[in-house]
Order: structure tokens, then sequence, then C-alpha cells
């Protein structure tokens, strides 16, 4: 089954350089997964690490979410967009409030395929909008499409 990965727009401001990359390496890019459904986030998670990004955490909340990016300072972080305790929208918007200054990458995911979804996610401040299952992450590395 191939990745329904739909990129509609890009950040300028990092047009060339990989992000979250400073030695090269997929090992110093820190991702954190943000959905409550365990299964699904434990099943990326695996799919990240055999891909060599083992600097990931997981979260089942978005206030869990809070808590662990305070600590953990993620470089790009995949967000569920229909989270329990807060929607994935708000939960982009407080993670960008706490860290105004870093170069943190917000990717929405979601199953669902609403038409409105990706020009909605990026006014939100989505870089992408990634359809689930995620199983393509050359979006971590800059790739224009995945």
């Amino acid at each position: 089954m191939a990745d329904a990965v739909k990129t509609t727009w890009k950040r300028l401001s990092d047009p060339l350089r990989i992000v979250g990359v400073t030695d090269g390496t997929a090992n110093s890019i820190r991702i954190l997964i943000v959905d409550a459904h365990i299964k699904a986030s434990s099943l990326l998670e695996t799919r990240l690490r055999t891909s060599g990004y083992s600097r990931t955490r997981v979260a089942y909340s978005a206030h869990a979410a809070l808590a662990i990016a305070e600590e953990f300072d993620p470089s790009v972080v995949l967000i569920e967009l229909n989270l329990l305790d807060m929607s994935g929208y708000e939960l982009a918007r407080l993670l960008r409030e706490r860290g105004p200054g870093s170069d943190m990458r917000l990717m929405a995911m979601t199953s669902s395929r609403e038409q409105a979804g990706p020009e909605l996610a990026h006014v939100r401040g989505f870089e992408r909008y990634l359809i689930k299952p995620v199983v393509d992450f050359g979006f971590l590395n800059g790739s224009q499409e995945s």
C-alpha cells in the first residue's frame, strides 16, 4: 500500500538545508509523535526507528506532548489532528508559543480525507499534511515530494 502523503507547500525559510540535522545523520533529528491511538503511534515510532530515526518520543495526549516537548525539544512534531484532550491545531499553537525562536517543524497527521484539510493545516502553521498510515519519511529531510 502506497503512502498517501500530500505536500502542497514548502517553508521558504529552509529551502536547502536538511532540517534538524546537525551532524549529517537522521540520528540528530528529534521526533515527537502525538497520537492518542497507541497501536498506530507505536507502529509509526517503530517505522521511524528502523529507518534510522532513533531519537523519538511518543505522547498519547496534547498535554503529555507539551510536557515532553519542554524537556525533549523536538525538531519535528507529528501531530494527529483529532486528539482527545484538545485539537491538533490548538496543540500546534501552544507549541509555537512555547518555543517561538525554535526551528521546530510541525506536521499534521490524520486518517481523514477531508477536502479542506491541507489548506486549513497550512493556515494553522503545519508544513505538511500527512494521511495515515505514514510510511515514507522523505519529508523529514526536506524533500519536496513525499
